[in-house]
């Protein structure tokens, strides 16, 4: 992005901030469900009727959140502090995997409007609902136990680093540990009860806690800076070739 008063377009750790706080914002967009048709509540595992309003919105925003993520990461990578740090460049690349992930479940077909939502993915697969696949849940999970690792993998960094932020982000990270561990345990019972017992209203919970604990970590992966910086010297930029 043009950072500087010359004509040359280029790619700024700024980006990367940015794009991991929009993120963030659109994780918490199933919060509209007060206001928009379509939210079922949590009645059910799934956050939104996919024909819906609120469903349509989901489903767009999402997809476009994962490509967020991914850049992010992709800039963290390249940008973002380059001193030697194993447990860093475990975080981006957690992060990336996450995004990765989350954008190819959110391509597949299913009435699931968020990629990341386990619970829906399961109990769409267990009800046999149209498009349903166990691929959508294996992504889910592992947008899920990626997202965990690279919180935990930032929060292991920043403390290394001496950052002052490392305790919000270590609770970020049990937060988040407790929720996507709650997720997978109702889906796995959901899973072996096939669908009866209707624990629709416990995954629903859980679901909506767990996007909570993403969006915190990608507000923090935006906001602290300590990931982001480089010793001095170092260049911030990237240009495309002529």
């Amino acid at each position: 992005m043009p950072y500087s008063n010359t004509a040359t377009l280029h790619w700024d750790y700024r980006d990367g901030r940015v794009a991991a706080v929009v993120a963030a914002v659109v994780y918490s967009m199933w919060t509209l469900e007060v206001v928009l048709p379509g939210g079922p509540g949590t009645a059910t595992g799934a956050l939104a009727d996919p024909e819906s309003t609120l469903g349509l919105v989901l489903d767009s925003a999402h997809r476009t959140a994962a490509i967020l993520v991914v850049l992010a990461a992709g800039l963290g990578l390249t940008l973002g502090a380059k001193r030697p740090r194993s447990w860093l460049t475990v975080s981006w690349w957690s992060m990336a995997v996450f995004g990765a992930a989350s954008l190819t479940a959110s391509l597949l077909p299913g009435r699931c409007v968020v990629s990341t939502d386990a619970a829906c993915a399961v109990e769409s697969l267990v009800e046999g609902a149209q498009g349903a696949t166990a691929t959508q849940t294996v992504l889910a999970v592992v947008a899920a136990l990626s997202a965990l690792l690279a919180s935990a993998a930032l929060t292991r960094d920043r403390r290394r680093a001496g950052e002052r932020a490392w305790p919000a982000l270590a609770l970020i990270t049990v937060a988040q540990a407790v929720a996507a561990a709650a997720v997978l345990v109702l889906a796995a019972m959901a899973y072996a009860s096939s669908g009866d017992g209707a624990p629709g209203v416990a995954l629903g919970l859980a679901e909506r806690a767990h996007l909570v604990t993403v969006a915190l970590w990608l507000l923090a992966v935006g906001v602290v800076p300590g990931q982001w910086k480089r010793s001095r010297g170092q260049r911030s930029t990237v240009r495309p070739a002529d």
